[in-house]
Protein backbone atom coordinates (compact mmCIF):
# COMPACT_ATOMS: atom_id res chain seq x y z
CA UNK A 1 0.00 0.00 0.00
CA UNK A 2 3.09 1.97 0.97
CA UNK A 3 4.10 2.30 -2.63
CA UNK A 4 0.89 3.04 -4.14
CA UNK A 5 0.63 6.01 -1.96
CA UNK A 6 3.98 7.04 -2.95
CA UNK A 7 3.64 6.47 -6.52
CA UNK A 8 0.62 8.46 -6.24
CA UNK A 9 2.50 11.46 -4.59
CA UNK A 10 4.86 11.51 -7.22
CA UNK A 11 3.04 11.67 -10.14
CA UNK A 12 0.92 14.82 -8.30
CA UNK A 13 4.02 16.76 -8.13
CA UNK A 14 5.05 15.22 -11.85
CA UNK A 15 1.41 16.82 -12.92
CA UNK A 16 1.90 20.17 -11.11
CA UNK A 17 5.67 20.36 -12.32
CA UNK A 18 4.72 19.96 -15.80
CA UNK A 19 1.43 20.28 -17.00
CA UNK A 20 -0.09 18.06 -19.99
CA UNK A 21 -2.66 20.10 -21.86
CA UNK A 22 -0.02 23.19 -22.20
CA UNK A 23 2.74 20.88 -23.95
CA UNK A 24 3.58 20.81 -27.10
CA UNK A 25 1.81 17.40 -29.19
CA UNK A 26 5.19 15.53 -28.90
CA UNK A 27 5.64 16.01 -25.07
CA UNK A 28 2.13 15.84 -24.67
CA UNK A 29 1.26 12.77 -26.27
CA UNK A 30 4.54 11.14 -23.78
CA UNK A 31 2.84 12.83 -20.44
CA UNK A 32 -0.69 11.13 -21.58
CA UNK A 33 1.28 7.69 -21.86
CA UNK A 34 3.03 8.69 -18.60
CA UNK A 35 -0.29 9.47 -17.12
CA UNK A 36 -2.21 6.13 -18.57
CA UNK A 37 0.93 3.83 -17.30
CA UNK A 38 0.53 5.13 -13.69
CA UNK A 39 -3.41 4.69 -13.42
CA UNK A 40 -3.26 1.30 -14.65
CA UNK A 41 -0.52 0.84 -12.03
CA UNK A 42 -2.59 2.07 -9.28
CA UNK A 43 -5.73 0.46 -10.55
CA UNK A 44 -3.74 -3.15 -10.80
CA UNK A 45 -2.23 -2.30 -7.34
CA UNK A 46 -5.17 -1.30 -5.90
CA UNK A 47 -6.99 -4.83 -7.27
CA UNK A 48 -4.53 -6.38 -5.31
CA UNK A 49 -5.07 -5.17 -2.40
CA UNK A 50 -8.94 -5.99 -2.65
CA UNK A 51 -9.94 -1.58 -2.70
CA UNK A 52 -11.89 -1.48 -5.92
CA UNK A 53 -11.83 1.37 -8.19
Amino acid sequence: MQLLVELAGLFMRFFEACPILKASKTIKSSRLALAALTAETLRVGLDLLGIET
